[in-house]
């Protein structure tokens, strides 16, 4: 009998680099990914306990220690990223701290990848696509986000000034993956297709056959 072999949502996808290899994107497998939810005032000393950093308070934060990273997702909810096959224990010694406090924590970490971004032109990948500002004097290293990428809607981390971690949900994984191969495709990276009949990257300035704006007709209306 053949034993079974653990997969990622990526694994049949190859790194991808700029011509210059000075930009690529990677596949972080199997990174262990928890939601946790409840009231900050509540549990925050308890969770900086097991995390030994303290919580993220607010939109924008982060605060990695030795167990992982925190990402702040709302006022009651967070994201914490923990090394591959950490997120059991974590995710016990965060339910054995929080005893008797009103939580909850997901294991989420099978329904999520994440997708690694880095190098100089990363910002300018993320700018062609995104709808948030990626300017380094306003995303700076360390802050979070949940933003859309082109269709998708992962959470982003600058994890240094020109690197970054998106997590993404995995049936949307391949989808971002080629985009953001197309967003870089001006330095080198090659265009992919999605997995998938019929998906299709969704934006028009990447797409060939986009029907042409209709004409505005200049005659002046008449007034009423």
């Amino acid at each position: 009998m053949t034993a079974m072999q653990r997969r990622s949502p990526l694994g049949f996808r190859a790194a991808q680099h700029t011509a210059d290899g000075s930009t690529s994107i990677t596949e972080k497998q199997f990174e262990g990914k928890l939601i946790l939810r409840g009231n900050p005032s509540a549990i925050g000393a308890n969770v900086a306990g097991v995390m030994a950093t303290p919580m993220p308070a607010k939109v924008h934060e982060t605060a990695t220690g030795p167990r992982g990273t925190t990402q702040w997702l709302s006022p009651d909810e967070w994201l914490i990223l923990t090394a591959p096959g950490g997120e059991t224990d974590l995710s016990r010694d965060l339910t054995a701290a929080l005893t008797g406090k009103h939580h909850q924590i997901a294991n989420v970490t099978d329904y999520y990848t994440t997708i690694a971004l880095s190098g100089a032109h990363a910002r300018d990948m993320l700018m062609k696509i995104a709808t948030v500002d990626f300017d380094p004097l306003t995303f700076k290293s360390g802050m979070g986000v949940t933003t859309n990428l082109g269709r998708a809607n992962p959470w982003l981390r600058a994890t240094a000034s020109d690197s970054f971690d998106i997590i993404i949900r995995i049936s949307m994984a391949d989808y971002l993956w080629c985009l953001l191969a197309e967003s870089g495709h001006e330095w080198g990276l090659a265009g992919l297709t999605p997995k998938g009949a019929g998906v299709t990257l969704h934006l028009p300035h990447f797409e060939t056959g986009t029907p042409a704006a209709p004409a505005i007709d200049p005659t002046p209306t008449p007034d009423l």
